[in-house]
């Protein structure tokens, strides 16, 4: 890779200036869609009798299955404004019209992943009596904490390899679920802690997002989602020398080729990213 982290915020901060209104509204869209579908599982499976909590998390595993071919076409929208090729909220149905089950098996993985390793979670929330006592409902609420960190901590590590998978899918239209995960482990060999410590260094603004409500997450998260399209970018190889040179400050913003307002541009002719898949990422 030839870049850094802070090149590649540098690079989505410029992508995304005067270009938020759709990327926003993407994440809009999820957000609005992950919450009814929580809302519909508890009026459809009310209470908390086992039967009514396998059903309720069979119909949100389902439900996120859906959810992610329209995430994974946000990720397709925002390849797409990254390279400067035409962008609209069309593009959140892009996977529907070509062959979602290869979206739909990958997520399928990464959701049993996620499963397994919520397992102790559940346990205490769903099945362990939170007791009488407030010393006793205190501690139940201590070991579900735990839980929920230790949950949240694996699934980060065990699907951090596989971060790539959808930009795969989008760029390779033949390319199948699994293989997707494949490649994607591939790639991130070697660069899953650049990759994390990328993602960590969004956390002090996802904090700051407290302080307005949460609202401020609808400018995070574009911005997070379109530093990893930059990262994805670098991997493939997509970045010009003299890109190289302007954020490194030795070409002024805006010079022939480079960084002002043509980011998104191809090195070359366009080539797919498997052109560099044997090489050294």
């Amino acid at each position: 890779m030839d870049k850094s982290r802070r090149q590649w915020k540098a690079y989505a901060r410029e992508t995304l200036s005067g270009n938020f209104l759709l990327p926003v509204l993407g994440f809009v869209i999820l957000l609005a869609g992950s919450t009814m579908g929580g809302s519909l599982a508890s009026i459809l499976f009310p209470g908390d009798a086992p039967l009514m909590i396998i059903l309720s998390k069979v119909f949100l595993f389902i439900l996120a299955l859906i959810m992610t071919v329209f995430s994974a076409g946000v990720s397709y929208m925002f390849l797409n404004l990254a390279r400067g090729r035409k962008y609209t909220l069309n593009d959140m149905l892009y996977f529907f019209t070509n062959h979602p089950d290869r979206v739909i098996v990958a997520a399928f993985v990464m959701a049993v992943i996620d499963q397994i390793v919520s397992i102790p979670y559940n346990y205490y929330t769903f099945l362990v009596h939170p007791g009488e006592t407030a010393e006793e409902q205190l501690i139940w609420m201590g070991q579900c904490m735990l839980t929920m960190l230790l949950a949240s901590v694996l699934n980060t590590l065990l699907t951090l390899p596989f971060a790539l998978t959808y930009y795969l899918l989008a760029d390779n239209p033949e390319m199948g679920g699994i293989e997707a995960l494949k490649t994607s482990m591939r790639l991130m060999k070697g660069n899953k802690g650049k990759y994390l410590l990328m993602q960590v260094s969004f956390l002090p603004l996802m904090f700051l997002t407290v302080f307005t409500l949460y609202i401020g997450m609808l400018w995070v998260l574009p911005y997070m989602e379109m530093t990893s399209v930059m990262f994805y970018r670098d991997i493939c190889r997509e970045f010009r020398p003299s890109m190289l040179q302007e954020a490194d400050g030795t070409a002024g913003a805006g010079a022939d080729g480079g960084f002002g307002g043509n980011i998104g541009d191809f090195s070359g002719e366009d080539k797919e990213p498997g052109d560099d898949y044997n090489s050294e990422a």
